[in-house]
């Protein structure tokens, strides 16, 4: 609703007027006043006075925000509340209104202090309705609708290189009335999303940055943890826009259009300065008394200069770079780098903190210093705040030059006069001195300086009680102990000097003005300097032509030959003086003639520095002017304010323009004009797109291009990228003329600069717009609301077809927001995915359409009710690159139905054991349709009552669970211990329950979903684990056979399906979790003990076959019905292979052989066959592996097979286990490897001595003697 503003007189204590009390009508009942259903109760009752209801105008005024304006003197009121103004006198018959007057039945008056206007006037006068019920004595005021206007415009741009949102400012106009306007909200929006952010997306996001009206336009720089629409922090190489949204107090707020776009980007900081120090050197009172110094960072490449900034202590801590940055140009002291490591600097006396205010005693403050960066691809950097101080006066005050006068024609200090008032206290003073300061330094001339200076270079003064005139003596010097001479510009100081118990203390005057002494030629033609030495930068070719110097001529020129405009870097300025000026080469100055008028010099290309450099951008400059006198004199001017030149203007021009023709509307549709954006956008406003015929591409220029109307070009804001722009139906060539087929064209584009300097692109080739497949646009596009489904269905759309139809394809009917149909056009209507438009073949003939339930609209949203849309129509024609599109229809808002959908996939089950509801768990998922649902009802429905229950019983039950609508796809609700089923009994174990959800619209609509499966909470056992549980080896398998396990069943195996097996390595651990994952399980059946072997295929839970003499460990789930399983504590198991060696094997030697024998070992199971290898003793390293390699391939290895006599014989003329014959002479050692299927086991050696000639005593371990 509009938002009324009434009542704009406010109650005001006046001049008291007699009110007869004939005119005030007593009412049977008091009168009552009501604004929009609200009552008003002022302090002064409404009356009513001849016939009209007066109300008191204070409480109006206080609720509707008008501002009042009292002229005591002529006893009247002005009301102001947006464009309107009313005023009124009190007791005048008539009133004005807009600087109209209107007649009032019943004058203004005062009645007991109160001002009481009539109600019927001030309302209706403001747009609002008033009601009277005489029986009632009611006055009802109703408002009419205002609501709030959006912005103008909105403008991005960014003010830094951080990369975040600190570098983005947003500004735009205030809407013309504000009273309604509760907030602005500032909404950045990535570019790629910018033409599909709507109001209600805008009303329904919370990320934003908020600005209080404030009566005028606003701009808003936002922070580093401002976000887009989308909750992502603002970051570098994005494109963004912004949009404001016009928040109402009441009613309809309003969003603005889309800024252009501005892309953030980053850069690296320069580095600061250190060591920042700050301290009070003198008694000025201003900011002379400060001297600041600061070391330099080791790399100074990338820095420009310094800012020296001020602040007062109170402010310090929350002084930010971007405040530095943003801290105006008065309000902060340059200083030029230098070679030095160390800079030191005195401010002046015209410096400013930080706020603006000059720089005073008794305020504490902190310095600061910027390092200001040099180029675009670095930021400036901000040091940390010196110790804070405050400046202190003298307790003596200094004395006040009155002034200084060039007396005589000496040539020395004998011409220099000087007057000055002496100081307020001088009793404690003691004397005074004088200094002389050349003009180019006075300005860093301190209280320190003076005070430490050598008394050579001063001229002392005695105290006289009076104000003082003295002239100085032949022989004084300035401060840099030069002799005082014509032709040098001088200022003067004074210090007193303080006595008895002030002294040591100090007080310095302020200098004098300039004084240059002259007449030192002795001809009378004396040569005066010139004045007022100015500088500006006033292009950027980057050498002196940017360079422009003004001064003032000297005051008498008769002896002046000329002058010579000399640059000289800030740094030495201070040591430059009129014997340096005279010396300069005749190459490094601009000669300037007299003109008898002051000058302005703009310098040439070829312009250079006193040190025969040529003047560039980046360098400090201060200038001076040399006085050339006639007669070989010369005076040389103060110099002039520093500066440095910039490239602060350069435009670059477009480039690569080329054009298309891209449709047959005839006009300026067609073209689409595509450009590569200027290499350095930086100084940027935008472009214009220029098209020019052909004939006259030749002859156009920038300062023709410079010259077109606004309306006879097209103007495109600049995106940070290449652009391709169509133009609008209505643009036109740079003549004026429409642009249409047929004519030969070229197209320009201009790089419109934001210092006022432009640029011109080369012309595209050159192109003639044809109509080769016309496609004309539907007409006549209308739109009715035809049902009540709430979903497309509802709308109807009619439209006349298009004249021509035969390159028409088909049309395409899109809905569109009609928030958003402003700013729909042919190239988003042509990006419309297909299942968010409607395809409609042409018939020949005007078309009407009824849309379908799952009609969308161009955003993919279900067409629904309470939503405006505007309908368009897309002519799609047979060439892929021809289409047009119709204008919009009128708005259309369907009937809102407020239906509700049921939900679906209700589904429930057990979960817990309490034996209540809080065991039973409900599952279901969102209705398609649940905009105006405001809840779910969870209803839990005997399964014996199911067949009745319905929609309308369900929504008179009392006994459910509530669930808000929280926009989730999926609900899991457990119900709790108290919950009841429809017929109010507790749910409870044995029961069987059908679950049932309904949907609660917010307008008294209900769904009801289907019943879920049935559900019958029990309360379940504890499954419980296995007892004794072991695992052996028990075969010779060598696999899962050799595993014998064995355990007690469980105590009690009511809730226990089954028991599964899982052997694991023994390196690992099995839990409850993992068991219940893995598959890898031997299964065993409850209701007996278990004990058996595995089988062979049986494999560990890595899904690898059980292997001998590896560690395992045994597990057992039990396995649970419902609820919860069990796992046992494991049991370790290792199989092992039982192969082994022979015993009481002997070696002997009987007539020149060796016999040996052996038992079978006591379990010979695991093995095939026996090998017997005699091996010299002295052979080392005979080990398992070398036996088992000698077994299967040398013939000199004895094979004894199971069951065969176990004794074999190595004969003379056998070979050992190396190959040689078998000798008496060599000791031997038996081995015997026992061979099994997946083992080898080597026996101990058994040595066999050196052979007797007695057969008998050839035993094992005896050596035989020789026969």
């Amino acid at each position: 609703m509009k938002k009324l503003w009434v009542m704009l007189v406010a109650v005001l204590m006046v001049v008291s007027l007699s009110l007869p009390t004939a005119q005030v009508q007593a009412a049977a009942k008091p009168i009552s006043v009501y604004v929009d259903g609200v009552k008003l109760n002022p302090l002064q009752p409404p009356m009513m006075i001849k016939g009209r209801t007066m109300l008191p105008m204070r409480a109006i005024f206080e609720a509707f925000d008008a501002k009042i304006l009292w002229n005591q003197k002529t006893s009247t009121v002005t009301a102001l509340r947006d464009d309107i103004t009313i005023v009124l006198k009190i007791g005048a018959k008539t009133a004005t209104v807009n600087q109209q007057t209107v007649a009032l039945d019943v004058p203004a008056q005062n009645l007991k202090g109160t001002t009481m206007v009539p109600v019927r006037f001030v309302s209706e006068t403001l747009g609002a309705e008033v009601l009277w019920n005489q029986q009632t004595q009611t006055v009802n005021i109703i408002t009419s609708e205002t609501a709030v206007n959006p912005v103008s415009y909105v403008t991005a741009r960014t003010v830094g290189k951080n990369g975040d949102g600190r570098d983005l400012e947003v500004s735009f106009p205030k809407v013309q009335r504000e009273t309604n306007v509760s907030e602005y909200r500032v909404f950045i929006v990535k570019s790629s999303n910018a033409y599909g952010f709507t109001l209600s997306q805008a009303l329904s996001n919370g990320y934003y940055s908020s600005v209080r009206p404030n009566g005028s336009d606003q701009a808003i720089t936002l922070s580093a943890q401002s976000r887009d629409v989308n909750g992502e922090l603002l970051r570098a190489n994005q494109p963004y826009t912004a949009y404001v949204l016009t928040v109402a107090k009441k009613g309809a707020s309003a969003l603005s259009g889309v800024s252009p776009s501005v892309t953030l980007s980053t850069a690296s900081p320069v580095n600061a300065v250190s060591g920042v120090k700050a301290s009070d050197v003198s008694d000025y009172g201003d900011g002379r008394d400060i001297s600041v110094s600061f070391s330099q960072p080791s790399n100074t490449g990338n820095i420009q200069n310094y800012r020296i900034m001020v602040v007062k202590t109170k402010d310090a801590s929350s002084f930010s770079l971007n405040a530095a940055n943003n801290v105006a140009s008065a309000n902060y002291t340059t200083v030029s780098k230098t070679s030095a490591a160390t800079i030191t600097t005195t401010l002046s006396s015209g410096s400013r903190d930080t706020s603006g205010e000059y720089i005073k005693n008794g305020v504490s403050y902190t310095v600061f210093v910027l390092s200001v960066a040099n180029g675009s691809n670095a930021t400036n950097q901000l040091s940390a705040g010196s110790a804070s101080f405050t400046l202190a006066a003298s307790p003596i005050s200094a004395p006040v030059i009155t002034s200084v006068e060039d007396v005589s024609n000496y040539g020395d200090g004998r011409d220099l006069m000087v007057r000055f008032n002496r100081s307020s206290d001088e009793a404690r003073v003691g004397s005074y001195r004088i200094f002389v300061v050349k003009d180019s330094k006075a300005g860093n001339f301190s209280l320190s300086d003076a005070k430490n200076l050598s008394s050579s270079y001063y001229t002392e003064v005695g105290k006289t009680g009076y104000n003082i005139s003295k002239t100085l003596s032949y022989g004084a010097r300035d401060v840099d102990g030069s002799l005082i001479t014509s032709g040098v510009a001088y200022r003067v100081f004074v210090m007193a000097v303080g006595t008895g118990s002030y002294y040591g203390n100090y007080a310095l005057s302020s200098p004098s003005y300039a004084v240059v002494l002259y007449g030192n030629n002795g001809g009378g033609s004396d040569v005066y300097a010139p004045s007022n030495v100015s500088v500006s930068d006033v292009s950027d070719y980057g050498d002196g032509r940017d360079l422009r110097v003004s001064f003032t001529r000297a005051s008498d020129e008769s002896s002046i030959y000329g002058y010579r405009i000399m640059v000289v870097k800030a740094a030495d300025a201070y040591y430059f003086g009129l014997s340096d000026a005279n010396k300069v080469s005749s190459s490094n100055y601009t000669s300037v003639n007299k003109t008898g008028y002051n000058i302005t010099k703009t310098l040439d290309s070829n312009a250079r520095d006193v040190d025969g450099q040529l003047i560039r951008n980046g360098v400090n400059y201060r200038v001076f002017v040399l006085s050339v006198g006639a007669y070989g004199t010369n005076a040389l001017s103060s110099y002039s304010p520093a500066i440095t030149l910039a490239g602060n203007s350069s435009v670059s021009p477009a480039t690569n323009v080329s054009v298309n023709d891209v449709a047959d509307y005839g006009d300026g549709r067609d073209l689409q004009v595509s450009f590569t954006r200027a290499a350095d956008e930086g100084n940027l406003n935008g472009y214009r797109i220029l098209v020019v015929k052909s004939s006259d591409a030749n002859n156009f220029n920038l300062s023709k291009a410079n010259s077109v109307s606004g309306s006879n070009y097209t103007s495109v804001n600049r995106t940070g990228y290449n652009i391709t722009q169509t133009l609008p139906a209505g643009a036109r060539d740079v003549d004026g003329h429409t642009i249409r087929t047929g004519v030969s064209y070229r197209v320009f584009v201009l790089s419109v600069g934001a210092y006022g300097t432009n640029a011109l692109s080369a012309y595209s080739p050159a192109i003639t717009l044809t109509g080769n497949a016309s496609v004309t646009p539907a007409t006549n596009v209308t739109v009715s609301d035809v049902a009540d489904y709430g979903d497309g269905r509802d709308l109807q759309v009619s439209f006349t077809r298009a004249n021509e139809e035969q390159n028409i394809r088909e049309y395409r009917i899109l809905v569109v927001k009609e928030s958003d149909a402003a700013y729909f056009n042919l190239t988003d209507a042509l990006a419309v995915s297909g299942p968010n438009y409607t395809s409609v073949n042409k018939t020949g003939g005007n078309i009407t359409r009824t849309l379908a339930a799952d009609s969308k609209d161009v955003n993919g949203r279900l067409i629904q009710s309470g939503t405006k849309y505007k309908v368009f129509v897309l002519s799609v024609g047979s060439a892929d690159a021809n289409h047009a599109l119709s204008a919009p229809s009128q708005a259309i808002s369907l009937s809102q139905t407020f239906t509700v959908g049921p939900a679906k996939n209700v589904a429930a089950k057990d979960i817990g054991d309490a034996g209540n509801g809080r065991d039973l768990q409900v599952t279901f998922t969102r209705p398609d349709n649940d905009n105006d649902v405001a809840q779910y009802r969870i209803i839990a429905v005997k399964f014996t009552q199911t067949g009745s229950f319905n929609e309308k019983i369900a929504a008179n039950l009392s006994y459910f669970k509530a669930v808000e609508n929280s926009n989730k796809g999926s609900y899991e609700v457990a119900l709790d211990d108290n919950a009841r089923d429809s017929d109010g009994d507790l749910i409870r174990n044995g029961i069987s329950y059908r679950i049932y959800v309904l949907s609660v619209g917010n307008h008294n609509s209900y769904a009801l979903s289907t019943a879920s499966e049935a559900v019958t909470l029990d309360t379940q056992l504890p499954a419980s684990p296995v007892k004794d549980l072991r695992a052996n080896d028990a075969g010779d398998e060598h696999n899962g056979k050799d595993m014998k396990i064995s355990f007690t069943r469980a105590d009690n195996e009511a809730n226990i399906k089954e028991y599964r097996i899982f052997i694991v390595p023994g390196s690992k651990d099995l839990n409850l979790e993992s068991a219940l994952a893995s598959d890898q399980f031997t299964r065993a059946q409850v209701g007996s003990d278990f004990n058996k072997a595995m089988s062979g295929s049986t494999k560990d839970t890595d899904n690898n076959a059980l292997a001998e003499e590896t560690p395992y460990k045994v597990y057992v789930l039990s396995v649970a019905k419902s609820g919860n399983s069990v796992l046992s504590e494991p049991a370790a198991v290792v199989l092992r292979d039982t192969t082994s060696v022979p015993a009481n094997i002997t070696a002997v030697w009987n007539n020149g052989s060796i016999d040996v024998t052996f038992k079978k070992p006591a379990d010979d199971s695991q093995v095939q066959k026996y090998a017997v290898m005699l091996v010299p003793a002295a052979s080392k390293g005979f080990d398992l592996k070398t036996a088992a390699n000698k077994s299967g391939s040398d013939s000199n290895v004895k094979i004894v097979n199971l069951d065969e006599a176990y004794a074999v014989t190595f004969k003379a003329e056998d070979n050992d286990i190396a190959g040689n014959k078998i000798s008496d002479k060599t000791s031997y050692n038996i081995y015997i490897l026992s061979i099994g299927e997946k083992k080898n086991v080597l026996s101990d050696p058994i040595p066999v001595t050196t052979a007797k000639t007695d057969s008998k005593a050839a035993t094992q371990g005896k050596k035989q003697l020789k026969p």
